[in-house]
């Protein structure tokens, strides 16, 4: 969704750049490097979904519908060589414990690029609470979050609802005196005489999803359609992962915001060699403004060596002047620590956006 920021911000740049070309003091060929620069950054992400053939890409695929990801090739098939993650956001599938072919791909993006995925979490032993930990620990062999799920049940949760025959019989089976087995399909099914309805509950919502059902309907019998699709969306574990990947896009967009900057920068130092003393001053103009020191802020919080710090923030923006003063100060501090160049500039354009937010809020308070 664009808001009214962003919206703002690209007439900024797209004015920036019809005056380079055809203004006072223009220069054209700054102009078309820049307007290369805004395309690029305008650009939709791509996202990769990727993993082992039977990893279940394109049900997480579904359950996350995106749209307009791509599904890469199957990694580590015999005869055939590894997909390129080149994505701006690869999410990544696993069906259960990172081989070394996982490990070496994932290896290769850069940080911050990445999601990666436990799916089929409902066969990681008995219990929720085991495929967490086993996420937990695959998580810290690759240094990457793990995020388990069933998408399976996600998929459906999404497309569809827990009609009227389901509920009858899934209520039956729940507070019936013969209590069916969850522990395979065809202990479920059984051989009784609702063979077929029982068979048709699995084709809808799963082993899985059967049994969740069931346990919610022991504890409340009289659950409505609405809120059983609700608990099983939440059992299915595919609230988090949304979470998750959409705060790496953000991350992802905001870095991009950040390189942006980067190359407004450069060509400003070039119109400078090039004696464009109009040109430099344009660029350096839109830098020193609210947009770009905000989307420096931004680009400075996303960056992987420093984003630790803001882990408590709820927001990028401060609730007022004394909170917007209070990070600056402490980002200043970040910025004064030894670190790597890369991460003191991310610090310094996080305090820099932080002091104009200050100086702002301030203003309109008086």
């Amino acid at each position: 969704m664009t808001t009214a920021t962003e919206i703002g911000r690209a007439d900024q740049l797209d004015q920036l750049i019809t005056t380079l070309r055809a203004g006072r003091g223009a220069d054209p060929a700054i102009a078309d490097r820049l307007d290369a620069a805004v395309a690029r950054r305008r650009r939709p992400l791509r996202i990769q979904v990727a993993g082992r053939a039977s990893s279940g890409r394109s049900t997480v695929l579904r359950a996350l519908a995106l749209l307009s990801a791509q599904e890469t090739a199957p990694v580590d098939q015999p005869g055939e060589p590894d997909p390129v993650l080149d994505g701006d956001l690869v999410i990544y599938v696993l069906a259960g414990a990172p081989q070394a072919a996982d490990q070496r791909l994932l290896a290769t993006l850069p940080p911050g690029r990445g999601v990666v995925v436990l799916n089929k979490a409902d066969a990681v032993g008995s219990r929720w609470g085991e495929a967490v930990a086993a996420a937990e620990r695959y998580g810290r062999e690759l240094g990457l979050p793990i995020v388990p799920v069933v998408a399976s049940l996600a998929a459906r949760t999404r497309a569809g609802t827990v009609d009227a025959a389901d509920r009858t019989d899934l209520r039956r089976l729940a507070v019936g005196p013969d209590v069916p087995s969850v522990l395979a399909a065809e202990l479920f099914v059984g051989s009784g005489s609702d063979q077929d309805a029982r068979r048709r509950l699995l084709d809808n919502w799963d082993l899985y999803g059967v049994d969740c059902a069931l346990t919610a309907l022991r504890a409340d019998p009289e659950l409505s359609s609405t809120a059983l699709i609700q608990l099983l969306h939440a059992a299915s574990g595919v609230d988090p992962l949304h979470r998750l990947v959409h705060r790496r896009y953000e991350q992802v967009e905001a870095v991009r915001g950040g390189e942006l900057l980067d190359e407004l920068i450069r060509l400003a130092a070039g119109a400078m060699q090039a004696d464009g003393g109009r040109a430099r001053e344009l660029i350096e103009h839109y830098l020193d403004g609210d947009d770009a020191l905000w989307m420096g802020l931004c680009a400075g919080l996303a960056c992987p060596q420093v984003a630790h710090l803001a882990a408590g923030y709820r927001s990028p923006a401060p609730a007022d002047a004394d909170e917007a003063l209070a990070r600056a100060t402490r980002w200043r501090a970040v910025v004064s620590s030894d670190m790597p160049p890369t991460a003191r500039r991310a610090a310094l354009r996080v305090h820099n956006g932080y002091i104009r937010a200050w100086e702002r809020m301030s203003s309109a308070g008086l």
